[in-house]
């Protein structure tokens, strides 16, 4: 069974960032999580590629004049491609 890691991160947005069509994240720093799978194999063991996930709180997604569905708590947002493009840094 592969062993999943997950760590609490912080990511620091430099410029503003559009996360998705109408949700554009100011800079800042924002936390979120870093997810990665041991793969044990015959040549030894290995690490998949980490994903970086956003939360952003109902409280954060209206202050970004987001579109937010009634008894919203926080809302999780893949941002791995914002990450590798060096548009979010992880500190």
């Amino acid at each position: 069974m592969p062993q999943v890691q997950t760590k609490k991160i912080t990511f620091k947005a430099a410029r503003a960032v559009e996360l998705e069509p109408g949700l554009v994240l100011r800079p800042g720093f924002y936390t979120g999580t870093k997810t990665r799978t041991r793969v044990d194999s015959i040549g030894g063991i290995s690490w998949t590629p980490s994903k970086y996930k956003l939360e952003l709180t109902a409280n954060q997604l209206k202050r970004m004049s987001a579109q937010i569905e009634l008894n919203l708590i926080s809302k999780n947002i893949d941002v791995t491609k914002f990450v590798r493009q060096g548009k979010l840094i992880c500190v």
